[in-house]
C-alpha cells in the first residue's frame, strides 16, 4: 500500500500548475521573467489539455516579454502574458510618468505593422507560434495600453499592434496572407491609439492620465487606476475571434510597436488560458464515494467520465479511446473487458464507462489502467486519465507519542495504513470525527475504531503524558544597518515544533511557526523593545520571558576639507567628526593616505573611504579636493608671432603648440579678430594636437590682407576647469 501512495504522490506533484497561476489576485499590476516563451504559451496562455501548439518563438528583444498578474481589479483578468514596446516591469504601478519609456534603438521594424503604421515602426516586441484547432472558431481575449494615451491620439505617433493569423482559408493583405483579428468588435478597423481613446469608442476606453495630459486633452482628472498601472490609458477587455479550418496548421504573430519614435511605450496583455483552439472531450477516472480514483478488488469498482466541451448537444458523439500500453491492469484480465469507444447520447454532456474489477485473490502491486483519447485531430498533449487498482490491505492505525500540558486542550489524530478511503471514525468519548480535541488531568489514553469503504476495521490507542509547561525566552541587544537586518535569539523549552508571536514596543503580533531549530534566530529590521506575546510547542501553550533590543547601528559622519592649493600640490586635508557610529570604527581608503583617520598631504582627486562600526555598518564617503583656484595650472604652449600663408610650405598656418606634459584636454574655442573686432576665423572644441594646421589666412577663400590679428583660446583643463589663453600674431605675405 506505501508504494501506492508514492506513485499518488508523483502523480499529484507533476499535476501542479505554474507557481503565479496559484497565486492570489492582487490590486495591481505585477509582471515576471519567470517563464519562458514556451511556457508562456503553454502554460499561461492556451486553453484546455489539447496543446496543439509549436514552433514557439520570441519577437524582439527579451524585456518586451513576460507574465503579468494581480490585474483582476484593473484591467479585468488576474493573469496572462504581456507583450510590450519596452521593458515589460514598467507596466507596474503607480503612474508616476506622464511619458515613461524604456528604448531598445531597434530600427529593424515588422512586415505586418508597418503596411499601416503612421510612420516608422521602431521596437517591435512580441511572440508567435504554430497551432492546430479542434474547433472552426478560435478565440482569446487581450487589452491595449500605452503611454501615448491621451495626447498623441489622432497623431503620427500612434503606436499599434496586430494579432497576426495566416493558414489554410485565410486570404489577408499581410505577410503569407495573414489577416490582424485585433479589430474593434462588429468592425474591420483596427484596434489602435487613433481608434480607441476618449474621442474614438470612448465606451471602450479606460482613462488613467496624469492631471498634465489630462489638462493638455481638455479632459476631466478622473482617474481610477494610478496607483495600480503605468500606462495614461487602456481598452476594456476585448475578445479576438477568427474563422478556421479544424485539424489545419495555422501561425500567428502576436506584436507591438513604438510609431514615429521609439518614446512612451505600449502594451498588450493577454488573458490566460483564454487562446481556445477547441477541446471537444476531456475524460476523468473517478470512484463513487471517493476523492481518490482508487477501485478495490473485493469491494469498490471505478469508472471514467467522457465529458464534451462547447459542442452541439442535439447529436450523440462516439468518443474513441485506447488502453494506453504502459497500464499494467490488463483487459478482461483485471477488470471485465470494455469497449475502445463510448456515445455520449444527443441532449447529454456526458458519458459513464464503468469498470468492474476482477478480484483474483492474490496480493499484487498498485495496478493502472490509463485510457487515452483519440481524437479527430493528433493533440501534442494527448487527455488521459489513470484508474489506480488496488488489493485491500489490513487496515492499520498508529498514533505518535503525545505529551501535553495539565488542563490545556489538544488535538489528536490517527495515522492510516491500509484499508480504504473514506474512513468511518468512532472514539470511546462518542465523537465520530476524523480527530479529537481533548484536555487532561492525569496522564491516560483513548481508543478510536475506524471502519474503511471495504467494511475493513482497525483499532487505535493513542496514549497521552503530562509534561511541565514549556518556557522561551528571547534575549539580545543587537544594531542593525540599514538595508540589512540584525538577529536576537529564542530559547526553548518543550518538543518541537515550536512558534511563538512577538511585539515591537508593545505594538503588533507578528507570527512564526513550525520552528526545529534550538536557539533560534530570527531577524529584525526594526527599532525598539521585542517581546514574546505567546509561545507553544508541539502540544502546549507555554511562557514566555526575556526581552530583545534593536537599535538602529550605522555611521554618520561629517568632513571638513582643506583644498589643495593646486592640481600640483600636495597640502590638501581631510578632517572627520563622527555623530554616530559604535567603536571601534574602521577606514578603507581607495588611495593611499599619512592618516586613514585626519590625511594630510592631500593632492587633487576624488578619494573614497569606507567606514565600519562595530556592529558591522558599512557607509562610503566620496570627497572631491579640488584646487582652491582650478585655474591654477601652469600651461606651457608656444604661438609664433608671424605666419605668412603664401602657399610655399614653410609657416604656412596659425599654429599652437602645447607641451607634451600640458593639462589641457580640450580646446573648447579658438577665435582670431582682425583690427576691427571682425572674426575672421574661429574652431570649436577639438584637442591639443601636435603641428596641426589651423587658419590658413584666407576668409571665405578670399586672402586676408597682411597685418597684426588678435588670437584668443578657451581652454578645459585636467579636473574640469578652464583658462582663457590670448595674444596677437602678424600676418605677412
Amino acid at each position: 500500500m506505501r508504494h501506492f501512495l508514492f506513485l499518488l504522490l508523483i502523480f499529484t506533484i507533476t499535476s501542479i500548475s505554474p507557481p503565479h497561476l496559484l497565486s492570489p489576485n492582487f490590486i495591481g499590476i505585477e509582471t515576471d521573467q519567470d517563464f519562458t516563451p514556451e511556457e508562456l504559451v503553454r502554460d499561461i496562455f492556451i486553453k484546455g489539455k489539447c496543446q496543439n501548439v509549436s514552433n514557439i518563438e520570441p519577437i524582439g528583444n527579451d524585456l518586451s516579454l513576460g507574465h503579468f498578474y494581480g490585474g483582476l481589479n484593473v484591467i479585468g483578468f488576474s493573469e496572462g502574458i504581456i507583450i510590450s514596446s519596452g521593458d515589460v516591469a514598467l507596466a507596474k504601478g503607480p503612474n508616476e510618468s506622464a511619458e515613461a519609456s524604456v528604448r531598445f534603438n531597434d530600427a529593424s521594424g515588422d512586415p505586418d505593422l508597418e503596411l499601416y503604421a503612421t510612420n516608422v515602426v521602431l521596437d517591435a516586441g512580441g511572440i508567435e507560434f504554430d497551432f492546430v484547432p479542434l474547433q472552426d472558431t478560435v478565440t482569446f481575449k487581450y487589452v491595449f495600453a500605452s503611454e501615448e494615451y491621451c495626447e498623441f491620439v489622432n497623431s503620427i505617433f500612434n503606436d499599434v499592434f496586430g494579432f497576426f493569423v495566416s493558414g489554410p482559408g485565410i486570404n489577408g493583405d499581410f505577410a503569407n496572407g495573414a489577416i490582424n483579428v485585433a479589430t474593434l468588435p462588429n468592425s474591420t478597423d483596427y484596434v489602435e491609439i487613433n481608434t480607441v481613446n476618449h474621442l474614438s469608442n470612448p465606451d471602450s476606453y479606460i482613462k488613467n492620465e496624469l492631471q498634465i495630459d489630462a489638462n493638455k486633452c481638455n479632459i476631466p482628472f478622473n482617474p481610477q487606476y494610478l496607483d495600480l498601472i503605468e500606462y495614461d490609458g487602456f481598452t476594456i477587455p476585448l475578445t479576438a475571434t477568427f474563422a478556421v479550418i479544424p485539424c489545419e496548421t495555422y501561425h500567428i504573430r502576436l506584436v507591438v510597436a513604438d510609431v514615429g519614435d521609439d518614446k512612451l511605450d505600449s502594451a498588450v496583455f493577454l488573458e490566460t488560458k483564454s487562446f481556445d483552439i477547441g477541446e471537444q472531450v476531456t475524460v476523468q477516472a473517478e470512484v463513487v464515494d471517493s476523492p481518490e480514483p482508487i477501485a478495490f478488488e473485493n469491494c469498490r469498482d471505478g469508472q471514467f467520465v467522457f465529458d464534451r466541451k462547447g459542442l452541439n448537444f442535439d447529436e450523440p458523439l462516439t468518443v474513441n479511446f485506447t488502453i494506453h500500453p504502459e497500464s499494467t491492469a490488463e483487459n478482461g484480465i483485471d477488470f471485465i473487458s470494455i469497449p475502445n469507444s463510448i456515445t455520449i447520447p444527443a441532449g447529454e454532456k456526458t458519458a459513464i464507462l464503468p469498470i468492474e474489477i476482477i478480484a483474483d485473490g492474490i496480493m499484487e502491486d498498485v495496478e493502472t489502467l490509463r485510457l487515452d483519447l483519440n481524437l479527430p485531430c493528433e493533440c501534442v498533449t494527448q487527455d488521459s486519465s489513470i484508474l489506480y487498482i488496488s488489493d485491500v490491505e489490513t487496515l492499520d492505525v498508529y498514533f505518535e507519542e503525545i505529551s501535553v500540558c495539565e488542563g490545556q486542550e489538544f488535538t489528536i489524530s490517527p495515522e492510516i495504513l491500509g484499508g480504504a478511503a473514506p474512513y468511518e471514525f468512532l472514539w470511546e468519548t462518542g465523537d465520530t470525527t476524523s480527530f479529537l480535541i481533548a484536555s487532561v488531568s492525569e496522564a491516560r489514553h483513548y481508543e478510536v475504531t475506524i471502519t474503511d469503504a471495504c467494511g475493513g476495521i482497525g483499532l487505535g490507542v493513542a496514549g497521552i503524558d503530562l509534561q511541565s509547561e514549556p518556557i522561551a525566552t528571547i534575549s539580545g541587544e543587537v544594531g542593525y544597518c540599514e538595508g540589512e537586518s540584525a538577529f536576537l535569539e529564542v530559547q526553548f523549552g518543550g518538543n518541537p515544533p515550536w512558534s511563538f508571536t512577538y511585539s515591537i514596543d508593545g505594538i503588533g503580533q507578528f507570527e512564526i511557526n513550525n520552528i526545529f531549530e534550538n536557539p533560534y534566530s530570527f531577524s529584525v529590521n526594526q527599532t525598539g523593545l521585542y517581546e514574546l506575546k505567546s509561545f507553544q510547542d508541539q502540544f502546549c501553550e507555554g511562557q514566555s520571558e526575556g526581552m530583545g533590543i534593536v537599535y538602529s547601528g550605522g555611521v554618520e559622519v561629517n568632513f571638513t576639507i582643506k583644498p589643495p592649493t593646486c592640481f600640483d600640490t600636495f597640502d590638501g586635508e581631510i578632517e572627520f567628526e563622527i555623530i554616530n557610529g559604535k567603536e571601534p570604527l574602521g577606514f578603507q581608503w581607495n588611495q593611499s593616505v599619512n592618516n586613514i583617520f585626519q590625511p594630510t598631504n592631500l593632492q587633487a582627486g576624488l578619494y573614497k573611504v569606507s567606514i565600519i562600526d562595530a556592529d558591522g555598518c558599512e557607509i562610503i564617503e566620496e570627497i572631491d579636493l579640488t584646487p582652491i583656484d582650478p585655474n591654477c595650472q601652469n600651461i606651457e604652449f608656444y604661438v609664433p608671432n608671424i605666419f605668412s600663408p603664401n602657399d610655399d610650405g614653410i609657416n604656412d598656418y596659425f599654429q599652437i603648440f602645447f607641451n607634451e606634459e600640458t593639462p589641457v584636454v580640450n580646446i573648447k574655442s579658438l577665435f582670431i579678430f582682425n583690427r576691427w573686432g571682425g572674426t575672421v576665423y574661429e574652431k570649436l572644441n577639438f584637442l591639443p594636437k601636435e603641428n596641426e594646421r589651423l587658419w590658413n589666412g584666407k576668409v571665405e577663400n578670399e586672402k586676408s590682407d597682411t597685418g597684426v590679428y588678435v588670437w584668443q583660446i578657451l581652454v578645459e583643463l585636467e579636473g574640469g576647469g578652464t583658462k582663457v589663453l590670448a595674444g596677437d600674431v602678424a600676418l605677412i605675405r
